[in-house]
């Protein structure tokens, strides 16, 4: 996305005129506008261009605060933006980036080999062990967040808005949640019929649990809204992003709801893995769709038949495997996968 500011931009930005010069506009989200700008601190001739976020006056200070400091902490990291200064005039903010070069995420997708592939997942996983290491969970991975530049074979992770530290815990739910479920019993067309698809009666008020990230990308322990969420929710997301490059089907997935999403996980993992998992997260699964198999289907199958004729081997897929993984405990770390032998001879 690149437009030309807005009179309301432009006014916004008013306070800062006198630093810098808005160039276009390159992104937006819920909570900030990023535009491409001209720092002119040091005077035309010697200015330079950079990224410029302009957070949303309604955005909670707490969030932008936390934000920051996360920023702060991971700043001299490999892979992740650097942040060079913050300004503020009464209620209004912005954060000042270099201005990160990239390739357009669906163009690379069109062009790019397994080697690209390999690449791009390893500058991937590198940003995501640099912000592990900080206990940081970034929870929204997704390719906008991911600047990739092909010709140079380097990644930048950005967009801490949503990140959190992840909380110690000693067990995998809560235990306050332990004699709680939630039910996904649903037809696709549940929403314009009634039975065959419907929602199973339940008086309880509904769970409630982090689900901060992208549709598409939310990972198992998500949608079954456990109360602890841990970093392997950041390595479910790479694992997606895995999956897109290697059939070229981006979206993979496009579920409008987390329930959606949830039968979505079923037609690959089959209704059989959807039960155990949703056991191990204690909660229950239950679908009367016909289309969602009793038994998980492949990711060489999957791949296969996406992308025909695309020579992925054994290593791939094996890491594909580690990085899916229903059951967060069992999903490989950022660091282990790293050192993948899909990557060997890369470090």
């Amino acid at each position: 996305m690149t437009d030309l500011p807005t009179e309301e931009d432009i006014a916004q930005f008013a306070p800062f005129n006198d630093k810098f010069v808005l160039i276009e506009r390159i992104g937006e989200g819920t909570f900030s506008t990023v535009f491409k700008a001209k720092d002119i601190r040091l005077g035309h001739k010697n200015a330079r261009t950079v990224a410029i976020k302009m957070v949303t006056r309604t955005t909670s200070p707490m969030r932008i605060c936390e934000e920051l400091n996360f920023l702060k902490l991971v700043r001299e990291e490999e892979n992740i933006i650097h942040i060079l200064y913050v300004e503020r005039f009464e209620d209004q903010i912005i954060i000042v980036f270099p201005l990160v070069e990239y390739t357009d995420f669906r163009e690379f997708l069109e062009v790019s080999t397994l080697e690209d592939i390999k690449w791009y997942m390893y500058n991937l996983l590198l940003a995501i062990k640099n912000t592990h290491k900080y206990n940081i969970i970034h929870r929204d991975l997704k390719p906008s967040n991911f600047l990739y530049n092909k010709n140079g074979k380097k990644g930048v992770l950005i967009d801490f808005g949503l990140a959190e530290h992840e909380k110690s815990v000693k067990t995998h739910i809560d235990q306050e949640e332990k004699k709680k479920t939630t039910s996904f019993f649903r037809n696709s067309l549940s929403r314009n019929l009634k039975p065959p698809g419907f929602y199973m009666d339940d008086a309880r008020p509904p769970l409630k649990a982090p689900r901060a990230g992208t549709r598409g990308f939310r990972a198992p322990e998500v949608l079954f809204k456990v109360h602890h969420q841990t970093k392997k929710i950041d390595i479910w997301c790479a694992g997606i992003i895995f999956l897109i490059l290697l059939t070229k089907r981006y979206p993979f997935f496009a579920g409008a709801d987390d329930l959606d999403a949830s039968v979505e996980l079923a037609t690959i993992f089959g209704i059989r893995e959807m039960k155990k998992a949703a056991k191990y997260y204690e909660r229950t699964f239950k679908t009367n769709l016909d289309t969602v198999p009793m038994e998980r289907i492949s990711f060489e199958q999957i791949v296969g038949s996406l992308n025909p004729g695309f020579e992925v081997g054994f290593e791939a897929f094996d890491l594909l495997y580690m990085l899916l993984d229903l059951y967060a405990e069992k999903r490989i770390t950022a660091e282990c996968a790293l050192n993948h032998p899909f990557f060997a001879n890369m470090q």
